[in-house]
């Protein structure tokens, strides 16, 4: 599909259609989004029947392996950017990166973050939520060693797939990116799913975020049963009322 000769209303209702918020962005950033949406959703597609394909080679494996870890960091990465497909693999393959290799680094946290290397001095600023600075191998080797929270909790993720296999971030960012399909599991009305679901974003620090994805939804009228939203109130010790007011749900 030729996006760009296309209208900006034309734009924002097939973005509406493939679940993509749309608010005041612009044509050019609303193209990118496009694009990255429809790249993901081929990513996941490709990954999901490769796995269940039997006796593969070590070759496709491979393949696919990177393919999903670059969807898990991207898929992270939307749902940070919007605020408005878990694949299950296993971290070989680990390629020794030099040291001075750069890799960008995104706040997943909200409020201000600062990262102070003990070796360089070097002074790492993340201003809010999505802002990103470049750290070399070496510094996040450091930052691994003496301040765990960074990139284990996460208060940051990398956006490179061999950055992720190094660091053997993959468990921690499959459950990270489990956020971006809670329209998915909403909708299933599997209460324990949706609970323990949850509960995985609360264990990876993403109460925050889980909050505002679950208010856009709500103003959005995506989410509109009321024992979810309860649920999802005594769980994160968040009130959505006025929102519901806002919406007429209760």
């Amino acid at each position: 599909m030729d996006f760009e000769k296309m209208s900006l209303d034309e734009l924002k209702e097939y973005a509406k259609s493939k679940n993509i918020t749309v608010g005041n962005i612009g044509r050019e950033k609303l193209i990118e989004r496009i694009k990255e949406k429809e790249s993901e959703s081929n990513i996941a597609e490709s990954v999901f029947n490769d796995m269940v394909t039997q006796n593969e080679s070590s070759t496709k494996n491979d393949f696919v392996e990177n393919k999903a870890q670059q969807s898990l960091a991207e898929s992270i990465s939307s749902a940070i950017d919007d605020l408005d497909d878990s694949c299950k693999y296993v971290d070989t393959n680990i390629e020794d990166l030099p040291i001075n290799t750069q890799v960008r680094v995104k706040s997943i946290t909200y409020g201000g973050l600062t990262y102070k290397s003990r070796t360089s001095n070097a002074i790492y600023r993340w201003n809010q939520i999505g802002a990103e600075e470049i750290m070399t191998i070496s510094e996040l080797n450091e930052m691994n060693n003496h301040k765990r929270d960074f990139l284990n909790r996460p208060l940051v993720i990398l956006m490179d797939d061999r950055a992720i296999k190094k660091f053997r971030l993959t468990k921690v960012y499959e459950n990270v990116a489990k956020i971006n399909d809670l329209v998915k599991i909403f909708n299933t009305n599997n209460f324990s799913l949706i609970e323990s679901t949850i509960d995985t974003a609360l264990a990876v620090n993403m109460k925050d975020i889980l909050i505002s994805k679950t208010s856009q939804l709500i103003k959005n009228k995506v989410l509109v049963d009321i024992n979810i939203i309860r649920l999802l109130s005594r769980k994160l010790k968040y009130e959505f009322e006025e929102i519901l007011e806002e919406v007429d749900l209760k």
